[in-house]
């Protein structure tokens, strides 16, 4: 048997209108910007459950924003997403749609489209400049004032670019005479492990949602060479998988601790490089054992965003939002969601999310070690080094069949 990995993001940003120095980062300090980002994005989650996301899904589209918005908003947006200046923005966006282009082995589709109002609206020359050769964003135009009809042709994209995974992501309440543009960013991945797990190693076993308190759930079991490691500041193990072709991963990040996973992620969130542990890692014989599970979750933007510093393209009268249309017509954010979903079994596994936002991540011996992911831990999905899904596993009773 086999096991696979699929991932899809949608972001999506409607912005409404209102009613009444270095130009380039290296790799490594590109990777760095985006783990931090991720961790303080995660780390804002809800702590009571399991939840995924995609940061970077985010990041495409903050980024844009950036490059849109002058003042407090553009201060706020270039240290909340870790870049000096905009052209640091467009080099580094270059380079990640570049690689995301290129990764083989595994399929990975990044797309990015721009809704415009009808009736003479467009994007300001240089962001429109931008969102094409940077973002290579593709344009529609449409009339938001018939809601229904313009919430099912973007629906109808976003299914599309999704595998049907995502269906009525907008609602035609979201959509009114006011809104201006949407803007979107779909990203699905779909990888198969490099090594696979066979579905008669899968059993039952107790996993600890506390020190005290235990469920039985699948558990999937392998012995094979991974990439191993510890971080002694995280107090945790790191497992690191990879799928076929060698370009992207699974990275585990097992607190040692039953009830350590709130420490890991608030120690990336103040900043611990997870990058670097991972660049310590080596190949060992490993033992491996995983639930198989699924999760999906909806995140308010609204809420997180402000929480990372993001926060004055959501004032009504201040968003700095003064690059972005052609019309002299004051706008901010109204609306911002992010939905996900992934699902890891034997069979295959497949990850979906979207966005919504509105505008009103030394050689050793080789030896065996045991990895048994009986706890709560960071799933992160790495795509050429960059951390492109977080995900949070820690069920709060046992998983409805349909949830497996």
């Amino acid at each position: 048997m086999w096991i696979e990995h699929t991932f899809i993001v949608v972001l999506l940003f409607l912005i409404l209108q209102l009613s009444s120095c270095s130009e380039n980062m290296n790799p490594k300090a590109l990777s760095s910007a985006v783990a931090t980002f991720s961790a303080k994005f995660i780390n804002e989650l809800d702590k009571t459950k399991s939840s995924v996301s995609s940061p970077l899904s985010a990041e495409f589209v903050l980024a844009l924003i950036a490059l849109g918005t002058s003042g407090k908003a553009h201060e706020e947006l270039l240290s909340s997403l870790g870049f000096p200046d905009d052209n640091t923005i467009r080099s580094a966006f270059t380079r990640v749609s570049s690689m995301l282009k290129s990764i083989k082995g595994v399929t990975l589709d990044v797309a990015n489209k721009v809704y415009v109002m009808e009736g003479g609206y467009d994007l300001q020359a240089p962001i429109k400049e931008d969102a094409v050769n940077i973002f290579d964003a593709a344009f529609e135009i449409v009339n938001f004032a018939e809601n229904v009809k313009a919430a099912n042709i973007i629906n109808s994209w976003v299914e599309g670019k999704t595998n049907k995974r995502i269906k009525d992501l907008i609602q035609p309440d979201d959509l009114n005479a006011y809104s201006r543009l949407v803007l979107v960013n779909a990203i699905y991945f779909k990888g198969t492990w490099k090594t696979k797990f066979d579905v008669n190693n899968t059993s039952n076993q107790p996993f600890y949602l506390s020190k005290s308190s235990t469920i039985d759930i699948p558990m999937m079991y392998r012995e094979d060479n991974y990439k191993f490691g510890f971080s002694e500041e995280l107090q945790a193990q790191l497992l690191q998988m990879d799928y076929i072709g060698d370009e992207a991963s699974m990275l585990i990040v097992l607190p040692n601790e039953v009830d350590g996973l709130n420490t890991v992620l608030e120690k990336l969130a103040a900043g611990h490089n997870l990058m670097s542990d991972v660049e310590k890692m080596h190949s060992n014989k490993v033992r491996v054992t995983i639930p198989k599970f699924k999760i999906e979750t909806e995140i308010d933007l609204g809420n997180l965003l402000p929480k990372l510093g993001i926060k004055s393209i959501f004032n009504e009268n201040n968003s700095g939002l003064t690059k972005l249309l052609n019309a002299d017509e004051p706008l901010y954010v109204s609306k911002a969601i992010q939905k996900a979903f992934i699902e890891v079994n034997e069979e295959g596994a497949e990850a979906a999310a979207a966005t919504v936002g509105a505008v009103r991540m030394r050689r050793c011996a080789p030896q065996h070690h045991e990895f048994v992911a009986n706890r709560p831990a960071l799933w992160c999905i790495l795509v050429g080094g960059q951390i492109m899904v977080g995900a949070t596993y820690r069920p709060t009773e046992t998983p409805r069949r349909d949830e497996l």
